[in-house]
């Protein structure tokens, strides 16, 4: 499902949803590359701090994520 609107307030919302629906290791890789694509795109309105400050949130919430999934994928089964 895409963005309902190319304001970068709401892709940046749409990016936050699909990050934290991954449920899966490897749809975690789709996140990263929106999220890469989100980083490369140039927002005339925002001045770079506001731009880097919502870079960083993509980038710490795919992270996360993807931490998230892999503590789960390799839990310890019974010691």
């Amino acid at each position: 499902m895409p963005a309902s609107s190319t304001h970068y307030g709401d892709v940046h919302r749409w990016i936050l949803k699909v990050i934290d629906s991954c449920n899966q290791y490897n749809q975690i890789f789709t996140a990263h590359r929106l999220v890469d694509n989100f980083c490369n795109m140039n927002y005339p309105k925002l001045e770079w701090f506001e731009k880097s400050a919502l870079n960083s949130q993509l980038i710490i919430a795919v992270y996360d994520k993807q931490r998230k999934l892999l503590d789960t994928q390799y839990e310890p089964t019974g010691a």
